[in-house]
């Protein structure tokens, strides 16, 4: 009971938090900020002239060559390369570390002892390596041409002037990198300090209030003190991870926007390799992010703790705001004290560092920058991690009694009581948006969460197989990559079925866990026959969305796209079976039609099919199944409603799935799939033969005059557009509007590549 009020607290301030106006004003100036930031030399591009664009893009090679030895022979090595200027120069000097760019190689070509060559190349970090290779190739052919046109030479003496005969290179660091690397870490410092300001002033405000009405009294007395701090803490630390998953949301629409727009280049051309989040994103970038969370969470508690004393120790809201100065003031130090120590580290520096509070800051920069070690590291960890109880023992006894001694001063009233509008009918109404925008909240966070999962799950997976490559021997990289995609897919719906199953009201998810327990003969032949009258209107709709897609010219072939015809072997097909087939129909289903339509079945069975069905078709993440996957959605989402159960919906989802993979599997195999083909009509004719003696008994039901005003009541217009304006809040909560955003720009990147591809 007790933990159930503790979870009850906490949803209810992270439901209030992630709603708070300055919360969304927030995130939307860090979803603008993101995608300015991250596409800031993209969008400039955009405005270039065409002749500016290409200059920036081209790379000159300066060789000083003034005995005429290697440059004609380096020009005509780049004589093909439109995008390589060979120009010779006098004065390479003139070049230094602040002046000297990327795509600028200078080469120096003299001889020694007037017979042979001597060169030094000279580029700065990032240059094309592909160009000093061929540069170095063309040198060491013209050295050796040289040696052996000396008839008066030995084996020996060649080997030995081979030797002598060096060509210098030298790699000025590019200190541009370096100085945009820190100051990144350092605007994610900035970003934690003001997070946690947030955070701090959150805890501050609500534990003032709820002194202030009494209402801390009240909750003491069913829960302890620590179970209190605990809870309020704890929901702020689910909001600081909120937030994480938001900004990791704006990145990933950022770089979709930085994806089409350097495919939309005045080259006219894509690079299909290009298109991939690999590309921005590494093993060190993904320890940090998840050092820098755990550290952060870690911290938050503890600060959260300490505020709570101290915000108890108040007596208004305004003292409350005071009382967050002093934490700020500490973290404000510690962010200038990163600045400090950590261009230099030094003994200070790394004591500091494993202090708490301080590691917060100290051990992901420091990390990043390459001046952490793993035991320290560790060290600091363990210390963080024990003084999280401690101080929780610590702050019971004099939260209490902060909170049960306060007396509110005299002549002092709670304003704005008087204001609150008590009719029933506005109460009515304000409930009823509350609850439609937290179903909203719901269904946006478990979507952008199924959306993360499964982006950075790829690139882990990708990350992971590079460090495998060559240690494992007894199976295939390629059946690793397909075991490893078909446990991430899993994880990637379940965990956000799991956040929507504790949204869904406990009665309601008790009726429909005993209606799909409860097995009769009756329950049995109803499942049977819309299994049966829900093949031939798959093949329908699939027919229709073929000829749709075609007209369109969007249509992609999917399981080309997935390289399915790539993979051999018995162990690849099965693997390619579970993953296509089996997985989904039983994943997606508990994800859809459980999850979504048990959060929405309250607004009414339509809006619950209409949504889920629109959610189905958003996961697939591309146009070319959008439409499929939104009608045949509105199939199973009728048939979960109408039958109650769920693994109706899962075999037709089988079914479907499963006959196309085993189409695109065993195309090859002639007598095979002339019985798989009869058996496909057999069963669509039998179920068309029972959709049409279904329809009739309903037309006949229907005859009667009751019956069609029944049925005229239910599928009265003005009811349901009436009932789907009263449900428009769900859209307009801002999670959901971020959903919207998200998956945007996800399916006009994914269909573009898909086209490349």
């Amino acid at each position: 009971m007790k933990n159930s009020k503790i979870v009850a607290i906490i949803k209810n301030d992270i439901e209030r938090s992630i709603k708070n106006k300055w919360f969304v004003i927030l995130n939307l100036l860090l979803l603008i900020i993101t995608v300015v930031l991250l596409n800031f030399n993209s969008i400039k591009s955009l405005f270039l002239k065409e002749d500016e664009t290409l200059i920036d893009n081209s790379t000159t090679i300066y060789v000083r060559d003034l005995e005429n030895i290697a440059y004609d022979k380096i020009a005509k090595s780049f004589e093909n390369d439109i995008n390589v200027d060979v120009e010779k120069t006098e004065n390479i000097e003139q070049y230094n570390n602040d002046n000297l760019d990327t795509n600028i190689i200078l080469v120096d070509v003299h001889s020694d002892n007037v017979e042979y060559i001597n060169a030094s190349i000279i580029y700065k970090d990032g240059t094309n390596d592909e160009y000093v290779t061929k540069i170095e190739s063309t040198i060491n052919s013209i050295k050796d041409t040289m040696i052996s046109e000396n008839k008066n030479l030995t084996l020996q003496e060649i080997e030995q002037i081979k030797q002598d005969v060096s060509i210098d290179i030298n790699v000025i660091e590019n200190t541009q990198n370096t100085a945009n690397e820190n100051g990144m870490y350092f605007i994610s410092n900035y970003l934690i300090l003001f997070i946690l300001l947030l955070c701090l002033s959150k805890i501050a405000n609500t534990i003032s209030q709820e002194k202030m009405s009494k209402s801390i009294e009240y909750i003491l007395t069913s829960i302890t003190t620590k179970q209190y701090i605990i809870s309020k803490v704890l929901s702020i630390c689910f909001t600081v991870i909120i937030q994480f998953v938001f900004i990791v949301a704006y990145v990933i629409v950022a770089l979709m926007i930085s994806t089409l727009l350097n495919n939309v280049n005045v080259s006219g051309y894509s690079d299909v390799n290009n298109i991939s989040l690999a590309t921005f994103i590494n093993s060190g970038v993904i320890i940090y992010f998840l050092m820098t969370i755990v550290f952060m969470c870690l911290t938050v508690f503890l600060q959260g703790v300490i505020q709570c004393i101290m915000s108890a120790k108040t007596t208004s809201v305004q003292e409350a705001g005071n009382a967050t100065f002093l934490l700020i003031t500490i973290n404000l130090i510690l962010y200038m004290a990163v600045t400090v120590f950590s261009s230099n580290t030094n003994i200070v520096g790394y004591i500091i560092s494993v202090i708490p509070m301080a590691s917060m800051y100290f051990i992901p920069s420091m990390y990043i920058l390459g001046q952490a070690n793993w035991l320290q590291i560790i060290i600091a960890l363990i210390i963080l991690i024990a003084s999280v109880p401690l101080s929780l023992i610590l702050a019971q006894k004099p939260f209490k009694n902060a909170i049960l001694d306060f007396s509110p001063k005299k002549n002092k009233k709670i304003e704005g009581i008087e204001k609150i509008l008590s009719t029933r009918e506005y109460q009515e109404r304000m409930i009823e948006r509350k609850n439609s925008s937290k179903i909203g909240l719901v269904i946006g966070f478990a979507v952008i969460l199924l959306i993360i999962f499964q982006v950075l799950g790829g690139i882990i997976v990708s990350v992971f197989l590079e460090g495998i490559s060559n240690s494992i021997t007894f199976i295939s990289q390629s059946n690793i990559y397909l075991i490893l995609s078909c446990f991430i897919f899993v994880i990637s719906i379940y965990l956000p079925y799991l956040l929507l199953k504790s949204y869904i009201p406990k009665e309601e998810r008790k009726n429909a866990d005993e209606a799909d327990r409860k097995i009769n003969k009756e329950s049995i032949i109803q499942c049977i026959k819309y299994i049966i009258v829900g093949i031939p209107i798959i093949s329908i709709i699939q027919m229709i969305c073929s000829f749709a897609i075609e007209k369109m010219g969007v249509g992609v072939d999917v399981t080309e796209t997935l390289g399915v015809f790539n993979y051999s072997g018995v162990l690849s097909t099965i693997l390619i079976f579970l993953q296509v087939a089996i997985l989904p129909a039983i994943f997606e289903e508990l994800f859809v039609r459980k999850g979504i339509i048990g959060v929405t079945k309250r607004k009414g069975a339509i809006f619950a099919v209409v949504v889920s069905s629109l959610i189905f078709a958003t996961i697939h993440m591309n146009v070319s199944q959008f439409i499929f996957a939104f009608l045949v959605g509105i199939l199973f989402g009728i048939i979960r409603v109408k039958t109650n159960k769920l693994y109706p919906t899962m075999v037709l989802h089988f079914i479907n799935n499963g006959f196309a993979i085993i189409e695109a599997l065993f195309y090859d195999h002639m007598i095979f799939m002339q019985i798989f083909t009869y058996f496909n009509i057999l069963l669509n004719a039998v179920g068309f033969c029972l959709l049409i003696y279904m329809a009739y008994n309903k037309f006949m039901e229907l005859k009667d005059k009751e019956s069609i005003q029944k049925f005229k009541e239910k599928m009265d217009y003005r009811k349901i557009k009436l009932n789907l304006m009263e449900n428009m809040y769900v859209f307009k909560d801002y999670t959901f509007l971020v959903t919207i955003v998200l998956c945007t720009t996800l399916f006009i990147t994914i269909d573009k590549v898909l086209s490349i591809m």
